[in-house]
């Protein structure tokens, strides 16, 4: 995602670097190989280093207290289970891994390919659909929903809408897969909307948790309707010494999201519970990134649902196009939305940011959130300047009143910048 960023930033900026050659994919993809490889032999000598025993193998339960690894079991007093998440098939869809992937194999692939039909519109769909039409796949973004990116607020998910066809990536709402056809040249896939061609398909219409084969039933570990573990904040399951944490698992609140981060967090809440210690995790309102271009990033509940569920909301808008330093980064495109309850509750609950570094803003908004303070807490910062995070506190004087409210279009977009820059 960063050589991608910046080869599009470079790409806008001729002016200064002078014309630049393709992306090489396949030197993309080996130094991606190269920091995969470099990470997981430092995973490795951690766990080496802590004296964690590995076990190579298909597990699966024997019954609550036992797991049979091949011919060999193994019990302990405490078990957690991190099996993570597989992609989801469509139930009347093949995949052979070559023509028809996903998001497993996409990031194997050897060449950038020359067009490629993306099924889902959500994070997985929209991250990989901005780094193959970065370097130069013709995208098509197919989605059964009116719009992309549709659990965001309608203003962010028309950003980066926005954002998609000023790139020339072509998005499909409303529209739902049927059939495809494997044919010498190409992929022929029939849509709800119509018909398309293109070299490949990729699925990406979420993730599902690995336990086919683990054999619950002989554990008695409950599972929600959709097929996840039940636990609880410390990670634990209906049955008190079983454990689950990542992607496999549902605490049934609104920031339930499956990532990396959250997995790490829940499985030292897990590892703490175990020895009797307690071991406080931010886990009801976590930051989280979305690789597009422009990069999204939030933290804490989008403004429909505080307006469903506290009555009202008050908004902060702020675009990057006030702020010095994103015309020093240029484009300035982008915003940061800051959400607050309606009068008299005056705490952050919720902050969306779509623009260059939006994770930096996110972070530090994030624990505000985190520990309920107010939106005038921001007021009392002193941010650096020229930065970004001057934004947050400029949202937070929209919301004050002591700042002109953002008006509808005053955000610079990718095609009033691309547009700007051809004039």
């Amino acid at each position: 995602y960063e050589i991608a960023r910046e080869y599009l930033h470079v790409k806008y900026r001729d002016d200064v670097f002078g014309q630049i050659s393709e992306m090489d994919y396949s030197a993309l993809q080996m130094g991606i190989e190269r920091s995969a490889a470099s990470l997981t032999a430092m995973l490795e000598t951690r766990l080496q280093r802590l004296n964690v025993r590995v076990i190579q193998g298909q597990a699966s339960f024997v019954d609550v207290q036992r797991i049979a690894v091949g011919d060999k079991e193994f019990s302990g007093d405490d078990i957690v289970i991190a099996t993570g998440s597989r992609p989801r098939i469509l139930p009347n869809m093949s995949v052979d891994g070559k023509r028809v992937i996903t998001s497993d194999e996409v990031i194997n692939l050897s060449n950038s390919p020359k067009s490629i039909l993306i099924l889902g519109a959500g994070v997985i769909g929209c991250e990989f659909a901005s780094m193959l039409n970065t370097v130069g796949t013709e995208v098509h973004l197919v989605d059964t929903r009116a719009r992309i990116m549709s659990n965001e607020d309608r203003d962010i998910s028309d950003f980066i809408q926005n954002a998609f066809d000023a790139l020339g990536i072509n998005v499909i709402p409303s529209s739902r897969y049927q059939s495809h056809e494997l044919r010498d040249d190409c992929v022929r896939t029939t849509l709800s909307t119509g018909d398309i061609e293109t070299e490949m398909i990729l699925l990406a219409v979420g993730r599902i948790p690995c336990l086919d084969n683990l054999n619950l039933e002989a554990t008695g570990v409950a599972l929600d309707e959709r097929g996840y573990i039940q636990i609880d904040a410390n990670g634990c399951t209906n049955v008190p010494h079983i454990y689950a944490v990542g992607d496999i698992g549902t605490r049934n609140v609104p920031s339930d999201l499956s990532l990396v981060h959250v997995a790490e967090a829940e499985g030292r809440c897990a590892a703490a519970h175990i020895l009797g210690t307690e071991y406080p995790q931010g886990l009801d309102h976590i930051p989280y990134i979305v690789f597009t271009l422009p990069m999204l990033a939030g933290a804490g509940v989008t403004e429909s649902y505080v307006r469903e569920h506290y009555g009202d909301a008050r908004v902060g808008k702020y675009p990057y196009a006030r702020n010095h330093r994103a015309h020093a980064i240029q484009p300035p495109i982008g915003f940061v939305k800051l959400i607050v309850g309606p009068p008299g509750d005056d705490r952050v609950l919720g902050v969306r940011v779509v623009g260059p570094n939006a994770d930096a803003i996110v972070g530090a908004a994030a624990i505000i959130i985190e520990r309920n303070l107010p939106y005038t807490y921001i007021l009392e910062l002193i941010f650096p300047h020229p930065s970004l995070l001057e934004c947050l506190k400029g949202a937070a004087h929209i919301i004050a009143g002591d700042a002109l409210q953002y008006e509808e279009g005053e955000e610079l977009t990718i095609a009033q910048a691309l547009g700007r820059k051809t004039s």
